[in-house]
């Protein structure tokens, strides 16, 4: 596919959660229920992620249900440090998964470019088939040169910051709408002798997510689609500007054990810092998936509006921009029961299995919204539904290699970023030549 094709719109997202009064029918498209009765059925697959923990528990599920169903037998090997450079070295070594989650499109693209993962189509598969199972846009998101590789199987918004309201009332402290209310709200609680934000920085990805939210809303959607392209220009002083919004936010006086305490600690530390019992920090920013964590992996007693809720990412301008990130499936072989599987994964069943679960939104327009847990994950769905722009995970878009969360720790250790910005600007083009 084309670049432009990248990022998901507006409709893309609201088709998928305005499908409430979907028919809840099983069967796949063209007819097939995801493998039935396939000769198949009684053999098995390697299916491997880099998903833990809560995460990691609900696609367990959804791999059980797939057994229920088929009869094929789905492994889950989770890989969850140096995802990419381990599954490269299994493929080159002949030892490839049967299936993999990719979480980069730029891996996507270089993963299909080298022949390391299949078509769709080569797997028995019509991609036109599957087209009604999805709002337009979505089954853009997994083609390469115009093939379709992958398929998103699931997306979070990463426009949720989360924070804990019992200590926003102990504290006096409004929710915040605007970027300077949020400053405003962090200068407050330190002042109160309080820290106001956990972070997980040693997990670089949680400081793209942090740049990506600030920049969207302060330079635009035009420019953020700009940026993440192979036009984009590093150097521009839009970026710096979101860099020096970011700097200014993440202090050593405003995080949990300062900017070096939190470049030791990871996203689920990090979540930690303010959801357990006896919080270190009042607010957390990361995806909606956050919820699923703190209540599944760190404090099963947090209640929703009382010790655990989210607002959106504040803007200074009235567009309601959100930031989402999703996942897409592929398959690395083509081996009995690889293609039920891929099949099983674009059915209103798969979707509601997972969506039950509460981690994740699922990208299957007609999986109803009632199915999702509780009302934050809802939310969740009906902010990426209403917003104005929806823009696709900048650092997921851009080419293997160069490593925008590694310039970001360094940029927020308060090294020099005009020369870390020239760096990354020509590591950034020398990538997409490469590609």
């Amino acid at each position: 596919m084309t670049r432009s094709l990248r990022v998901v719109a507006l409709a893309v997202v609201a088709a998928l959660i305005a499908a409430c009064g979907g028919s809840g029918g099983t069967a796949a498209p063209g007819g097939s229920t995801g493998g039935g009765g396939s000769a198949a059925a009684g053999g098995s697959i390697t299916v491997t992620s880099l998903w833990g923990g809560a995460e990691e528990a609900a696609f367990v599920k959804v791999l059980d249900a797939f057994k229920a169903k088929t009869g094929i037998t789905a492994t889950y090997d989770a890989q969850r440090t140096d995802y990419a450079t381990v599954l490269r070295t299994k493929i080159q070594g002949g030892t490839p998964p049967d299936v993999a989650i990719i979480p980069g499109i730029g891996f996507l693209r270089s993963f299909a470019r080298d022949g390391s993962i299949k078509k769709i189509k080569d797997l028995g598969l019509d991609p036109a088939s599957l087209a009604s199972n999805y709002a337009p846009g979505i089954l853009e998101v997994g083609q390469v040169d115009g093939e379709q590789y992958g398929i998103m199987v699931k997306y979070n918004s990463k426009s949720t910051f989360f924070y804990r309201p019992d200590k926003f009332k102990d504290l006096g402290v409004e929710v915040p709408k605007t970027l300077d209310d949020l400053k405003s709200v962090v200068t407050a609680i330190k002042g109160k002798g309080e820290t106001p934000l956990g972070l997980g920085a040693k997990d670089s990805w949680t400081l793209t997510d942090w740049f990506e939210s600030i920049y969207l809303r302060q330079a635009g959607p035009d420019k953020y689609n700009t940026l993440f392209s192979k036009d984009g220009n590093w150097e521009d002083q839009s970026v710096k500007d979101a860099i020096a919004t970011m700097q200014g936010i993440l202090t050593n006086d405003t995080v949990v054990g300062g900017i070096n305490g939190a470049l030791g600690a990871g996203f689920v530390d990090g979540i930690g810092q303010v959801f357990k019992p006896k919080p270190s920090a009042a607010m957390y920013y990361e995806g909606g998936f956050v919820y699923g964590i703190a209540t599944g992996d760190v404090n099963k007693d947090l209640k929703l509006g009382d010790t655990i809720d989210w607002f959106d990412f504040p803007s200074d301008s009235a567009s309601k921009d959100v930031t989402i990130g999703g996942d897409v499936i592929a398959a690395l072989t083509t081996n009995p029961g690889v293609k039920e599987f891929i099949e099983y994964m674009t059915t209103v069943d798969s979707g509601t299995v997972w969506g039950k679960e509460g981690t994740v939104i699922s990208a299957i327009k007609a999986v109803p919204t009632d199915i999702y847990p509780n009302d934050s994950v809802k939310r969740e769905a009906q902010q990426v539904a209403n917003a104005t722009n929806v823009r696709y995970d900048g650092s997921d878009l851009l080419p293997a290699g160069p490593d925008l969360g590694a310039l970001l720790q360094n940029a927020i250790k308060g090294q020099d970023v005009n020369g870390l910005l020239t760096k990354f600007q020509q590591a950034v083009k020398t990538a997409w030549e490469n590609e």
